[in-house]
């Protein structure tokens, strides 16, 4: 995480959209519990938005490996009200609150819950716009410590003016260091990155 920063890429790239019928329910939920308010209630909207983003990426999770019950449930004969019963049972097994477990209901008796993916991403993407933060995408050859993870962090931080949220994976394919992205901006302080500027400049002279 000590090692140089260097962009190679600025803005410019393309955006992520959601379904649009799936897109107002994310919204409706998001203002619902984030925006308004001050002082202590807007608090405990804050922490009931971020639970309600930790359960939708959880139930998310499980979902996606149980994806035969995400194909039976979008079968166009199954009646609305069994696929909203049948998601409000997965949400409660999953530990998801009420309002989670009404939202995936919802989703569900609309025969949207193939969407759900791009309804949790739209909805960390509010969620994060609304508290002035965004996600780094972090590609490293090794898994960082916890002291590395909040050195780059802050290092990005400091270069964007925004709170961080490191997610990170391991790519065998680097030789080292990470690469680091954040939307449309690329950060490359890998081994690989350093190697190509020094052959740009040997071939340039």
């Amino acid at each position: 995480a000590g090692r140089g920063v260097i962009i190679i890429a600025a803005p410019g790239g393309k955006r992520r959209t959601a379904a649009p019928l799936a897109k107002s329910p994310a919204r409706r939920m998001h203002l619902d519990e984030i925006h308004g308010g001050n002082g202590r209630g807007r608090g405990r909207r804050i922490r009931a938005g971020e639970a309600a983003g930790r359960e939708l990426a959880t139930l998310l999770d499980i979902l996606e490996a149980n994806r035969q019950a995400v194909d039976v449930l979008a079968r166009p004969w199954i009646k609305p009200g069994d696929r909203r019963a049948a998601a409000l049972t997965l949400a409660q097994q999953a530990g998801c609150g009420k309002l989670v477990q009404d939202f995936v209901a919802l989703v569900a008796e609309r025969g949207r819950l193939d969407h759900l993916a791009a309804i949790v991403a739209a909805y960390q993407d509010l969620a994060d716009a609304a508290l002035g933060r965004v996600r780094a995408q972090v590609r490293t050859a090794v898994a960082l410590t916890d002291a590395e993870k909040d050195q780059l962090a802050r290092r990005l931080q400091t270069e964007l003016g925004k709170q961080i949220i490191l997610e990170e994976t391991v790519d065998t394919n680097l030789l080292g260091g990470f690469v680091a992205q954040v939307g449309s901006l690329i950060l490359d302080g890998s081994l690989d990155g350093q190697l190509a500027r020094m052959r740009e400049r040997l071939v340039r002279g």
